[in-house]
């Protein structure tokens, strides 16, 4: 549910109230700039935005002009507001995200809000991606309606891929372990230390298989072997103490878990990685069956610390993985049961299996 005007309170989660700055900034400035691969605006080439689409009960068109008129679907003008009215708006909710405040004041958020005919932070007639702009594309010369992914990094960093239950992965441990043992483990306060008492004891981890079998067909629909290959990451990870994904996949190439033909081709698990990322960012989750259609038309805006927008659109797609690539790590996220509830020793029957003793790890992919 969005977030929505309350009594005494306009409340939302960042995300929520980054979307509504991004909607803001960009009816402000009237234009986006492309990113390089490190997130720096490349000044030769922009897109002129010429109208967002956003609505509740109906569609709104917020057309930039030399102001900005919002129009009904069947023409009618709602309302005609200065730009520099917008720019004031786009200020006041940057350096309320940038001081961590969970809600603004009533009097502004109501004036902000009423202004531009919502009651919403977020476009609630979207349906997948976070924004809907119609640009001026200066190579094709086209108009298109385009959504786009919004990330923020105002505050603390975001996250490209979230975890669940359902991104669980299951390792069968070498030797079994018994069911005394299994419980004095499990009574550690936890998983690393299990994990530690693993490894310090000569046990082996091997992949097993993935808790869910939605995930699964997701990461096959990526790459057959893309189970597999997630396998490797996320162990390495444990295992070995580094998180960033340049690492990892240098090390997953040399451990070559796939037998590629890597002496022809050194490049088989940087592309998958990459192609994984890609996906993430641009609508692929644990928990959906992905059909491999991006949500996000147009592409991806990041939302810099400074409060500056630059997107990555099909132009600098390479750079868009390179990106994506270099910034981004394996991070471990809340192992309680009522979360992800992973990292305790189980039993055969625990993970519908004849025999053994298996061990559950979970990942989420962060932005660094």
């Amino acid at each position: 549910m969005s977030a929505r005007l309350k009594k005494d309170e306009l409340s939302g989660n960042k995300g929520e109230w980054s979307e509504f700055y991004t909607f803001l900034k960009l009816l402000a400035d009237g234009r986006i700039y492309a990113a390089d691969k490190n997130l720096n605006k490349n000044g030769n080439i922009f897109y002129l935005i010429l109208k967002i689409i956003r609505g509740e009960v109906e569609d709104l068109n917020y057309i930039r002009q030399d102001k900005i008129i919002i129009e009904k679907s069947n023409g009618d003008i709602l309302a005609e507001i200065p730009i520099s009215v917008i720019k004031e708006f786009a200020d006041q909710f940057y350096r309320g995200i940038k001081n961590g405040k969970q809600a603004f004041e009533l009097n502004f958020a109501n004036k902000a809000l009423k202004c531009l005919h919502t009651g919403s932070l977020s476009d609630e007639r979207k349906q997948t991606s976070d924004i809907r702009i119609v640009i001026h594309d200066p190579i094709t010369q086209y108009q298109p309606l385009l959504g786009f992914s919004i990330k923020s990094y105002i505050g603390s960093k975001p996250t490209l891929f979230n975890a669940s239950k359902h991104s669980n992965l299951i390792y069968r441990i070498t030797p079994e372990i018994d069911d005394n043992q299994r419980t004095l483990l499990n009574e550690l306060t936890t998983y690393r230390d299990r994990l530690n008492w693993l490894v310090e004891n000569k046990y082996k981890l091997t992949f097993e298989k993935l808790n869910s079998e939605v995930f699964r067909t997701n990461l096959e629909l990526i790459d057959s072997k893309m189970p597999e290959i997630i396998s490797h990451l996320v162990l390495s990870s444990y295992l070995v103490g580094t998180s960033k994904l340049t690492r990892l996949t240098e090390l997953l190439n040399e451990a070559n878990p796939c037998n590629f033909n890597i002496k022809l081709n050194p490049n088989f698990y940087i592309y998958k990685i990459k192609r994984l990322l890609v996906d993430a960012a641009l609508g692929m989750k644990a928990g959906t069956l992905w059909t491999g259609t991006f949500s996000a038309t147009g592409g991806y805006i990041a939302v810099k610390k400074d409060g500056e927008l630059v997107c990555f659109h099909i132009y600098n797609w390479n750079d868009f993985q390179e990106y994506l690539l270099n910034h981004t790590k394996i991070d471990f996220p809340d192992s309680k049961p009522n979360r992800c509830d992973y990292g305790r020793v189980l039993s055969a029957i625990e993970v519908e299996e004849s025999e053994g003793s298996f061990i559950k790890l979970n990942f989420q992919i962060r932005f660094t």
